[in-house]
This record gives structure tokens, C-alpha cells and sequence, in this order.
């Protein structure tokens, strides 16, 4: 059996009242038909066009090109105008799945139900055949809108041709079934709800893949904001709440909810798109589809959504691979890797995308994802080549959505690597594809990328440029979170210059908002940035007693890669306090997280840490090896620069000092040179250890001095274990 999917235009033809005519006169009835069809065969003859079928009293044929399925089936009624047979053609470009002799699928049906939606004498077609006609000389239609095709899952914008000898429809008959298309001026704003699993509980990888996926293509729609599938998921039972409720919660007008339901070959499928506004159902529709179709399920599901809320997005629609087989590895993929418990389940979601690939080596999401599966656990030179293989393949298809999203992939990897100038080329390439696509969601992530970026690199003013531009396009689109985000990361710009009060304020705006819409997740994440100030501050039992709550609120949330960062918060309080045992408790419970689930830049800033807390202590044996392994993780994963390179290697020489060692000064100063750091009282002890110049030491004498003044008990900050060193040093050498 020889099976085939591939696009063409789709004639359905049928006589109205054809069972009326049979019952009256049979052979007249048939009469009428074999008329029909001794004018129609020429014409498809004559136009590239191919006889499939008959359908009883109607016909089924394809074409290869739109316009020879159009100018065929307006000559077809043009030849018929005197024949008083009351003909109806339907005809749709679209997926159409051929099988031997036969053809079915997404094109066949829909250009069924717009013949029969079709007047006797008329030709209706599809958005997708009539801008193909648009340049095209002796064409022009009447605009039906864009109806609910029922039993289809599809909303299409269907137009009649207009002709001397054909029957032109009246738009007022068809306004009652037309669909109410977003028309305010507000941005839209829509959650798309998970579709329910009301299948096996094995299948749930269907409904769980194509929803994550559906979010994210809807996402990149252009005008438009899109609820992330993190923050539908922190809603608590979203799944049970009204529309109402949901939007609520959500800050959104749109609620989208559906449900998918695998029987045997089959899915059955369920959609209904809630206006919170006008407190009515837009479009709803229940329909199923073989197996085999599985691939298009997302692509009509995105067409139809961005159709309600009248975006031009124009890779709405695609349909991520031909092959069933392959896309329903990458869907059990994506749900094992999206709800990875341990390694193992890192490693058999791999093998998933391996199977995928090698049944579709074509497949842009699923290339996309097995990049993230390295690049999320920290093997970057991977993630790189993977991401450059996708960015390739999306040049030769000129698929200009995956190259955006193989070049801010690429751009994530250089960032993570601490090579900015390279991420930002690639940033820069990116942005321009979404501007010029009108991905608003996507411009504002890119710009957001860039401007931590530029505040990395010391280049603060580029950095509030990149973030107020990003706060503009959030405030067109209305995305609250978003915002609550870029005033932290401008927060994060002040922080980096040491200007407290001014972080502080924006930190304060962020949470405002956060509190406001209740964005638990993100609440955690400027909690903790306040609380780092007041670690910056010296007042770390202030510090320690936020980051506790932080803790509390992030096992909540369950986000392990963010709990693990604050047990490393939490133990550097400790540390500073000198309270050792319990900072290593802290660090070693952070690394049981982190190799879980493979951070392997996060394994190496907690095993610096730990090498931090021996170096304190005096342990210069234990620290060299934790610095040691730290270091070679940073190799591993390819870091070039940065804090956490620069400050372990001041350790590491530090210590081959103590012991008589050669170190690497000149390595050092490298180092320093390519890394925008945020002095503070230890990192100048740190230099001044490892060069002996005064100087450092007299800024370090300075900075603390400075802390001190602003707590209430100074002596708290001087007689804790770092500190007192320092005052101690500073008596026994001659400062300037």
C-alpha cells in the first residue's frame, strides 16, 4: 500500500436536490449526472486537473496548482449555466493524504463542507485557494467570512467567485454562522488550557505534547500574548475552574479548552474558544481524525485560534513533519523529557528524538529539543552543533520562524558559555526575523537576552535600552508577568553598580505587579534578588531569613533548578556568618539537586563554594580539590569567562601560593580584564592575598567600613570570621 501526504487543490462537485430528482425520475436523475461528468472530464483534461472519484451525484478530483482547480471549476459552471443542473463546487488548497487510487485527509474534507455550504450555480473557496487567485486575471469573490467548518475542527475565511454565469451567495445569509473574529483595540490575550487527556493514561503524551506545542506557536502570532504552559500550570487546579475564573487568574480575555481522546485509530477532539469579555463561546467544534493525521491536529488547532483573535502570524498552520510515526516519538519525547524525574529519563527521551530523526532527519522541533536536552544540562559544545545542524536545515526550507529559533538557541549557548559578542551577533540575526514577522513575544525575549547580557559586560546604558524597549512591546501586549520580569532585570543592572536603593525600588516594582497577579514562581525570584542585596548589604541574617522564605515558596512551586540555587543562597549567609557545618549542608544538599538533574554549571559554582567554605577555614587541602573540580567542570562545559571562572581561579592561585606553588598571575589579570565584576570587602581580600598589593587591602578596609556604618550594630559585621581578618591584616600593613 503506497502512501503519500503532500499539499493540492482539492474540487468537490455535487447536483442539489439530486435524491429529490431520483425519486421523481430515475433515469432522468442519472441522465443528469453522466451530463455532468461528459463536461467535467475535458475540463480536468484540460486543466491539469485529476478524476478520482464519483461521490454518488458528485465528484472528486485534485489539481497540483489552486488556480487550475478555480479556473476549472468556474468553466465547469460557466459550461453548465444553460444546463439547469444546479451544480455545487467546493474548492480548498490543503494536506490531502494519497492512497492508492484514493485521496483523503484535511484538503478532501474541508473542501467537502465548502461544497456543501455552496448555492446551486456557485463556486466557493477556501482563503487559501482565493490568495492564490488574488494577481490572477478574471478573478474576484464576495467574502463570507470566516466560517466554522462543523465536524471539521476548522475555521476558514470562505469566499464565492464572482462570474457572468455563476450564482454569487448574499454575505447577509451567512453572517449568523460566521465567526466573531477579535475586532477591539486592545491586544488580545489568550491561555490555551491543555487539552484534557480523556484517553489512557499512557496516551497523555498526545494531548500534553500538542498543547506545549500549540502555546508556543501561537506564542510567535504576532500582536498577540500568549499565557506560557508554566504559568497555566502554577494556577492550582486549572483544569477545574471556569473560563471566567481562569481569566481571573490569568489576566487574559481568551480561554481556549479542548480535549483529545485516542480510540483505537482514532482521535476524537473537542475545542471551544471562551470570549470572557462578551461572556460567550466563539468557536467550538467536535470532530475526529485517523490516526495518520495526527500531525495536523496542532496546525489546525493554531489556524483556528489565530483566526479568532485575527492575527496575520504567517507560519500559522505548519505541520511539523509527514510522518505520523516519527511525530508521535517526538510527542512522547517531549512529555518524558518535560516531566524528567532523574537521568534516566533525560536519556530515554533522547533515544525518543533519535527514533523521530531517523524516521524524519526534517523535523525542526524535534532537532530543537534534543539540543535543550544538552544545553539545559550544561554540554554546550553539544547543543551548539545540534542547533547549527537545525539552523541549516531551516536555511535551505527559507523557514524563517526556525532560523529565529536555531539563532536565539545558538545565541542561549554562547550566552551560557560567557561569550557575549558571539550571543549577541546571533541575538541581533534573530531579532531582526521576528521584527520583520511581527513576533512581538519573540522581540521582547530577544531584547531581554541582550540587555543581561550587555549588564554582564559592564555596558549598563545599552542594557536599560534593551529592557525599556522590552517594557514597550510588553505594555502594548499587556503582559503583566513579562513586565514584573524586566523591572527585576533592570533591578539586576542597578544591583551590578552597586546603587542599592534604586535596585531595590525596581525590585519593589516587580513585586507589586507579582503580588498583584499572583506569579508565585517569579514572586520567589525577586524575594531572592532582595535578599541577595541585603547579603551585598552585610546583613546577612536579613538575608538569610528571606532566602529561607524564598526555599519555603520555591519547594512549593517544586522547581528544583531554582530550590537549588537558593540552598547555595542560604549556605553563603551561613558562610559569611562562619556558621560552616551548616553552610556545607546547604551546598551539599544543593548538589544532590544539581546532579539529579544534570546543571552542570550550577554543580560547579556549588563545588566552588564548598571549596570556599574549607578556604575559609583554613582546609586548603579540601578547597584545592572542590576549586579543582569546580574548575574542571567549567572546562567541561566550555566557560571562558565570568565571575565564577575569574573568583575560582583566584582561589586555586591562592592556594598553589600558600604552598610554595607556581601560579598564573598573568592568567588572572586575563581574566579580570574580560569580566565585569562587582567589587566587594572579599573578592578585594581575595586579590590582595594573592598579589600583596596595599591597595586592595585598603579598598576592602573601605567597603566594609562602608557596610558597617549602615547597620545598626557594626560590630556584628566586624567581629564575623572574614571581616576580623581583614582588620586584623590591615594593622600589620601600611596602607595609603
Amino acid at each position: 500500500m503506497s502512501i503519500q501526504r503532500k499539499l493540492a487543490a482539492i474540487m468537490f462537485t455535487d447536483i442539489a436536490g439530486y435524491t429529490e430528482k431520483m425519486a421523481k425520475s430515475e433515469a432522468a436523475a442519472i441522465n443528469l449526472l453522466n451530463k455532468k461528468d461528459s463536461i467535467l472530464k475535458p475540463l480536468l483534461k484540460k486543466h491539469n486537473g485529476n478524476y478520482v472519484k464519483s461521490t454518488g451525484d458528485g465528484s472528486l478530483s485534485y489539481f497540483n496548482s489552486a488556480v487550475d482547480a478555480a479556473t476549472c471549476a468556474k468553466k465547469l459552471q460557466e459550461s453548465l449555466y444553460d444546463e439547469n443542473l444546479n451544480v455545487r463546487i467546493g474548492v480548498h488548497l490543503g494536506d490531502t493524504i494519497f492512497e492508492d487510487n484514493d485521496i483523503r485527509g484535511d484538503g478532501v474534507n474541508v473542501a467537502s463542507r465548502l461544497e456543501s455550504m455552496a448555492i446551486s450555480g456557485s463556486v466557493f473557496v477556501s482563503k487559501e485557494v482565493y490568495d492564490q487567485l488574488i494577481n490572477q486575471p478574471g478573478f474576484d469573490g464576495i467574502s463570507l467570512g470566516v466560517q466554522s467548518l462543523k465536524g471539521v475542527g476548522r475555521l476558514i475565511e470562505v469566499f464565492g467567485l464572482k462570474g457572468d454565469k455563476l450564482s454569487e451567495p448574499n454575505p447577509e445569509e451567512y453572517k449568523k454562522t460566521q465567526i466573531s473574529i477579535h475586532e477591539d483595540e486592545e491586544t488580545p490575550s489568550l491561555a490555551i488550557i491543555p487539552l484534557k487527556n480523556k484517553g489512557a493514561d499512557e496516551d497523555i503524551f498526545y494531548a500534553y505534547g500538542i498543547s506545549a506545542d500549540l502555546i508556543k506557536e501561537c506564542s510567535s502570532g504576532g500582536n498577540i500574548r500568549v499565557e506560557s504552559l508554566d504559568n497555566i500550570e502554577t494556577v492550582e487546579n486549572y483544569d477545574k475552574l471556569s473560563a471566567q475564573e481562569l481569566a481571573l487568574k490569568l489576566s487574559v480575555r481568551y480561554i481556549s479548552t479542548g480535549s483529545l481522546w485516542k480510540m483505537g485509530e482514532m482521535f476524537q477532539l473537542s475545542i471551544e474558544i471562551y470570549d470572557t469579555v462578551k461572556s460567550k463561546v466563539v468557536w467550538s467544534d467536535r470532530w475526529q481524525e485517523n490516526w495518520d493525521n495526527l500531525t495536523i491536529i496542532k496546525a489546525k488547532l493554531s489556524d483556528g485560534l489565530l483566526k479568532v483573535l485575527d492575527t496575520k502570524e504567517k507560519t500559522a498552520g505548519y505541520i511539523e513533519s509527514n510522518n505520523t510515526e516519527a511525530y508521535e516519538f517526538y510527542l512522547k519525547a517531549k512529555y518524558k523529557y518535560e516531566k524528567r524525574e532523574n537521568k534516566s529519563d533525560v536519556e530515554a527521551a533522547r533515544i525518543l528524538i533519535k527514533e523521530a530523526l531517523h524516521l524524519d532527519s526534517h523535523m525542526f522541533a524535534a532537532k530543537s529539543l534534543y539540543g535543550t536536552t544538552y544545553l539545559q544540562m550544561g554540554d554546550y559544545d553539544t547543543a551548539n552543533e545540534i542547533f547549527r545542524e537545525n539552523l541549516a536545515l531551516a536555511e535551505t526550507k527559507d523557514n524563517q520562524t526556525h532560523i529565529a529559533n536555531a539563532l536565539s538557541n545558538i545565541g542561549i549557548v554562547y550566552q551560557f558559555k560567557g561569550e557575549y559578542l558571539e550571543a549577541i551577533e546571533h541575538y541581533l540575526r534573530s531579532y531582526s526575523i521576528q521584527a520583520m514577522n511581527s513576533n512581538k513575544s519573540g522581540m521582547s525575549n530577544t531584547l531581554g537576552n541582550m540587555g543581561t547580557i550587555y549588564r554582564l559586560r559592564g555596558e549598563y546604558n545599552k542594557a536599560l535600552s534593551q529592557f525599556n524597549k522590552c517594557l514597550q512591546i510588553q505594555e502594548e501586549l499587556g503582559d503583566r508577568r513579562s513586565m514584573s520580569m524586566t523591572f527585576s532585570n533592570i533591578g539586576n543592572i542597578y544591583m551590578g553598580q552597586a546603587e542599592y536603593d534604586d535596585a531595590l525600588k525596581m525590585y519593589k516594582k516587580s513585586l507589586k505587579i507579582c503580588n498583584e497577579i499572583k506569579y508565585k514562581s517569579f514572586i520567589s525570584i525577586v524575594d531572592g534578588n532582595i535578599a541577595l542585596i541585603y547579603t551585598k548589604l552585610g546583613k546577612y541574617n536579613l538575608a538569610l531569613t528571606c532566602q529561607l522564605d524564598v526555599l519555603k515558596l520555591r519547594e512549593e512551586l517544586g522547581d528544583k533548578r531554582a530550590i537549588a540555587s537558593t540552598l547555595n543562597n542560604i549556605g553563603t549567609n551561613y558562610l559569611y556568618l562562619g556558621e560552616y557545618e551548616k553552610a556545607q549542608e546547604y551546598f551539599n544538599h544543593s548538589i544532590v539537586i544539581k546532579r539529579k538533574i544534570e546543571d552542570k554549571k550550577g554543580l560547579a559554582h556549588s563545588l566552588f563554594l564548598i571549596g570556599v567554605t574549607y578556604a575559609t577555614s583554613d582546609n586548603y587541602e579540601e578547597a584545592n580539590k572542590f576549586f579543582i573540580k569546580s574548575l574542571d567542570i567549567q572546562k567541561e562545559i566550555g566557560l571562558k569567562t565570568g565571575n565564577l571562572l575569574l573568583e575560582t581561579n583566584i582561589h586555586l592561585n591562592i592556594i598553589k601560593k600558600k604552598f610554595g606553588e607556581p601560579n598564573d598571575n598573568q592568567h588572572i589579570i586575563k581574566l579580570i580584564e574580560q569580566t565585569d565584576i562587582v567589587y566587594d570587602y572579599v573578592l578585594y581580600f581575595q586579590l590582595y592575598k594573592l598579589f600583596e598589593e596595599a591597595s586592595y587591602l585598603n579598598q576592602s578596609l573601605i567597603e566594609l567600613n562602608n557596610l558597617a556604618t549602615e547597620l545598626s550594630n557594626p560590630d556584628e559585621l566586624r567581629n564575623l570570621p572574614v571581616p576580623k581578618l581583614i582588620i586584623n591584616e590591615s594593622t600589620n600593613v601600611v596602607l595609603d
